[in-house]
């Protein structure tokens, strides 16, 4: 999961490119009691993906309205491979 990061498209065109940080991805193990390669291999629901963006785009300093209400604005969600080289992170 390190180095993902997700495109998020609203009702208004696209809202950006969010990392899906430690942070996010611990938040998202403690709320749906799973891990996140687990749930991505082997429990696949799309809340999920959409609940990852949602938290992505608030971890980057965005404000965002309670998760149900953010998803009427929402199309889509893509998964983005990040291009920053593990290396040059550190």
């Amino acid at each position: 999961m390190l180095g993902l990061r997700l495109r998020v498209i609203t009702s208004e065109g696209e809202l950006g490119e969010f990392a899906v940080t430690p942070k996010v991805q611990v938040e998202f193990e403690r709320h749906f009691k799973t891990g996140v390669g687990k749930a991505f291999q082997q429990e696949q629901k799309v809340e999920h993906m959409y609940w990852l963006a949602w938290k992505a785009v608030h971890a980057a300093g965005v404000a965002v309205k309670p998760f149900d209400s953010w998803l009427d604005d929402v199309m889509d969600v893509q998964m983005v491979e990040d291009t920053v080289p593990l290396d040059a992170t550190a």
